[in-house]
């Protein structure tokens, strides 16, 4: 049974000049350049045609293109009769974790207190978590190190690193009490292993012994997950969705595919009994392509009024059955502030009852403990570590895990320096959730499910460029009793 259509079909077209000017209208030279450049709708060029005469002006176009503008989703819905979702029975369970996210709670004022607030805060929960772990050796300071002629372990943060002329590498780090010069001799090979992969304000473990003015590392350690963990399930038989980077309003974005989703979830597309078991959905980021995200981004966009485009989000959840709970975080291309941690989308700006958080949250889900988060750090982290690649994106969130930390090098990734560091990991999570990168990928680490759920955009022209192949329209699906994940795709509604 088909549901209603979102919206009409948004007919564009690139302005025909002479009938522009067969018409007396005289575009300025910005007008011009616009309407060389780009497509506009049908009604807007019809609109432009009825001024019958004068100046069209830059100001006066965009002010016809906005009135015209509609949103171009033409997709239908369908429903099907037969369909009873046992996951309709459910009362739904999730807790938000006290203070993971920043939203109404960022005192920030950029004054050199707030950096060294904010680094103290990470260093020390960090060294908590390390100093968690069972080792042989005694803890010392950095202060001290000159004094112990025994095998200590030294908490701190990595500030340099670069090889010696003898192919050692030679480190400067920093705790609370000071700062030390570590050695990792190459005949070490598991330390020397390690420190290869060590990255600029990583906080590790070194375990060593005091040489002179060195501290000679015999291994080093992250704060890590602990290797006891199992992949923890529900009591319900009950089923999570994942998505995130579906920039509505991008003309990229694949509305056909998105509405096979949500004719899927309303029992229409096949494997019915998985869907009916979809509780929730999650969404982790870039709902809508923005406005101004990248230079001359208006080129690739069907809507450029950023009210319009979450717009069109909210009336894609319309049809997004009502006992679905729907978690939200925003991305980079999301209309709050660019830097992280980011508070949750503003309801002036998305109007559908969903649970909004911010960019990192936290949340238990059916007892299962989600790290949700959009996931920028990754491209810094591809490039800076050896190995890692956008084809694989769940071995670079492998990476952030194991440092327990969300964005370890600072600088490369625009973060805020709150007094509390929200990019730090305290707790293990059960599921570990990203996306960012347009690409999905899975594995389970330790009993924790790391997964990047995609994309609802077709690839775009900088990734032909970059030579990135994104993988649109597959939707992770995770059953909470039996811990089992699925990959539906709608490209072509053949399912897994």
């Amino acid at each position: 049974m088909p549901i209603e259509a979102w919206e009409c079909e948004l007919v564009v077209v690139k302005a025909d000049f002479a009938q522009i000017f067969a018409k007396g209208i005289r575009p300025t030279p910005e007008a011009y350049d616009f309407l060389d450049k780009n497509e506009i709708s049908e009604q807007a060029f019809q609109e432009i045609l009825s001024l019958g005469g004068g100046l069209l002006t830059k100001e006066l176009l965009e002010e016809i293109i906005s009135r015209q503008s509609k949103i171009p989703m033409q997709a239908t819905i369908s429903r099907s009769p037969q369909f009873n979702p046992p996951a309709k029975e459910f009362s739904p369970r999730f807790k938000i974790v006290g203070q993971s996210d920043i939203t109404g709670k960022s005192r920030c004022e950029g004054r050199l207190e707030d950096f060294l607030g904010h680094f103290r805060d990470r260093f020390e929960r960090i060294s908590r978590i390390l100093k968690s772990r069972i080792s042989p050796y005694p803890f010392a300071k950095s202060s001290r190190l000159k004094e112990q002629a025994e095998t200590v372990r030294l908490i701190a943060m990595v500030t340099q690193k670069r090889v010696t002329k003898k192919g050692n590498l030679l480190l400067d780090v920093e705790d609370e009490e000071g700062a030390a010069k570590v050695v990792v001799p190459q005949d070490k090979s598991e330390a020397f292993k390690a420190a290869s992969r060590l990255l600029l304000d990583d906080i590790v473990a070194i375990d060593g012994r005091s040489a002179d003015e060195l501290f000679i590392a015999e291994a080093i350690t992250w704060a890590e997950v602990q290797f006891s963990r199992q992949q923890k399930k529900s009591e319900q038989d009950v089923a999570i969705a994942y998505l995130s980077d579906l920039h509505f309003g991008s003309k990229k974005f694949l509305e056909k595919e998105f509405a096979k989703f949500i004719s899927w979830l309303n029992g229409a597309e096949g494997r019915q009994e998985l869907a009916g078991k979809v509780k929730y959905i999650v969404v982790c980021g870039d709902v809508v392509d923005g406005i101004g995200i990248y230079p001359e981004q208006e080129k690739e966009l069907a809507v450029k009024d950023i009210y319009k485009q979450y717009e069109m989000f909210d009336k894609a959840l319309e049809d997004v059955p009502d006992y679905i709970t729907v978690f939200v975080i925003p991305g980079n291309h999301d209309a709050v502030r660019r830097a992280e941690p980011q508070p949750a989308i503003p309801f002036d700006l998305m109007k559908s009852e969903v649970v909004r958080l911010g960019n990192p949250s936290t949340v238990e889900i059916e007892g299962l403990r989600h790290l949700l988060y959009h996931g920028t750090s990754l491209d810094s982290l591809i490039a800076a570590l050896s190995g890692l690649s956008y084809s694989k994106p769940e071995e670079a969130m492998l990476e952030l895990l194991r440092r327990r930390h969300l964005s370890p090098i600072y600088g490369d990734n625009l973060i805020v320096p709150e007094e509390k560091d929200y990019l730090v990991i305290d707790e293990e999570p059960d599921v570990m959730h990203m996306g960012h990168v347009h690409k999905n990928g899975w594995m389970i680490y330790r009993g924790t499910v790391i997964l990047n759920s995609g994309t609802f955009q077709d690839r775009t022209d900088f990734q032909v460029r970059m030579g990135h192949v994104p993988s649109p329209g597959i939707v992770p699906v995770l059953e909470c009793r039996t811990g089992k994940l699925h990959h539906i795709s709608f490209m072509d509604a053949k399912g897994e």
